[in-house]
């Protein structure tokens, strides 16, 4: 019976990537797509790239939009910690773009008609602010220049 060599037994097990030991998928995206939203999630060290920040943006831009009304205001999130920050829905509309930009081509693809299909329906449920564009942090994207409730001119 041939046995195992000393070096063979004394070598480190190959182990699983982090982002493999995730269990299941992200709402709505393929379980390849959802691999490589990990995958980008883990790799990039930035303070709003976290691993989980795709699937909580995607949860709260949802609930922004299940709102009932026919208006929504968005409101600026009551503290400023990265997983606070995503109650404010322009800031997940943020981290869903930095996702984006950083996906590869058929995995930006699905996440990106997912996006659009919630693009509509911010887009058509929230007003445009008429002072957003002096703002240069607002006029960045056309999310940021939606009207915030209770806020006349946020600075």
């Amino acid at each position: 019976m041939p046995r195992k060599r000393p070096g063979a037994l004394r070598a480190a097990p190959a182990r699983t990537p982090v982002w493999l030991c995730e269990p299941g998928r992200i709402d709505s995206l393929s379980l390849a797509t959802s691999a490589a939203v990990r995958r980008v999630e883990y790799a990039h060290e930035w303070y709003d790239m976290y691993p989980g920040v795709t699937s909580l943006a995607l949860l709260h831009y949802r609930r922004f939009l299940a709102r009932p009304g026919r208006l929504l205001y968005p409101s600026l999130a009551l503290c400023t910690c990265r997983g606070c920050s995503l109650d404010d829905v322009t800031h997940a509309r943020d981290a869903l773009a930095e996702v984006l930009a950083l996906l590869p081509d058929r995995p930006r693809a699905e996440l990106s008609r997912l996006v659009t299909r919630l693009d509509r329906g911010l887009l058509s449920r929230t007003l445009p602010c008429p002072h957003a564009g002096t703002h240069p942090w607002r006029s960045q994207a056309w999310w940021r220049m939606r009207l915030y409730d209770g806020e006349v001119d946020p600075a």
